[in-house]
């Protein structure tokens, strides 16, 4: 009997430089990137297209692009958040691109310095260059589980119909402050999951004080095939304080197989690459490395 597969969307090598106070080179990305492509993942966040006034962590963003090499089996997507990006992102050539919106006025504002009449707008606009241009867009939302009070379920429903009448290729949930919960996860998704219909939904999860793999394990029983993750648990949004790093990928792919399913990633091959990270990090000595 063939295990059914759960897609791992790798975001480390944007969610984590993002967050480092210190510029990393090309060849310690492309020494991830190769070691992420060694493991099996297939689908791979490369970088985002910001303003590099404001992160210049990515402002190698074309640069990696153009150094990353290009295989079929292997799809490349980048972040975005205005049209200025998706311009950028398109120049390079990359044909799945991801974007979202805030819950979270306070946090919308601070992230894109946008109001949510304006973030709207601005979403509509990278929405309609998409569809011009065939990019697949993945559309999210962000502090989904709030960011210091709980989000209405009626504000999260009304924003995913907006989202949907934009025709995007997937909606992402992201628990950008790390408050979900097992329960309310499926709360929202026996509200959302009929909402968008045909539409692939994906969860972006952040580490909690109670951890992860219950939050995890409550959207895999709600039919969710898709997780972002990142190498080693790093990233997390670098204008939020509180916000934790992303679910460690490692750790995500030997949960997925125990339980059952299928993620096509090599353990042994990921737990490698973290390693690596660790020592570009400055996490472990360099003599630890195998």
């Amino acid at each position: 009997m063939m295990q059914e597969r759960i897609i791992v969307n790798e975001v480390g090598l944007r969610e984590c430089f993002q967050k480092q106070k210190k510029i990393y080179s090309i060849e310690n990305k492309l020494e991830l990137l190769d070691g992420l492509i060694l493991s099996g993942l297939k689908h791979i966040q490369l970088c985002s297209f910001v303003s590099p006034k404001i992160l210049p962590q990515m402002a190698d963003a074309e640069k990696l692009y153009f150094s990353a090499p290009k295989l079929e089996n292997i799809t490349y997507s980048a972040f975005i958040l205005n049209v200025k990006g998706l311009k950028r992102a398109v120049n390079c050539g990359f044909k799945k691109l991801e974007t979202s919106i805030s819950l979270d006025d306070e946090y919308g504002l601070t992230n894109t310095g946008m109001n949510d009449k304006r973030a709207l707008n601005e979403l509509n606009k990278i929405s309609d260059l998409a569809h011009k241009y065939d990019i697949k867009l993945r559309i999210g939302l962000q502090c989904a589980w709030g960011r210091n009070n709980k989000i209405n379920i009626q504000k999260i429903t009304n924003k995913i119909d907006k989202i949907l009448s934009m025709d995007p290729y997937k909606i992402c949930l992201a628990d950008t402050a790390g408050f979900a919960k097992s329960d309310t996860i499926k709360k929202y998704l026996e509200k959302i999951i009929p909402l968008i219909k045909d539409k692939s939904l994906v969860m972006h999860f952040h580490q909690t004080q109670r951890g992860w793999q219950e939050n995890v394990y409550a959207a895999i029983e709600m039919g969710i095939r898709e997780f972002d993750s990142s190498l080693g648990g790093e990233g997390g949004s670098p204008f939020l304080h509180r916000s934790k790093g992303n679910i460690p990928t490692e750790e995500l792919v030997k949960l997925i197989d125990e339980k059952g399913y299928h993620s096509g990633v090599d353990q042994s091959g990921i737990e490698k690459t973290v390693l690596k990270l660790n020592r570009i990090l400055n996490k472990i000595p360099t003599s630890t490395i195998v």
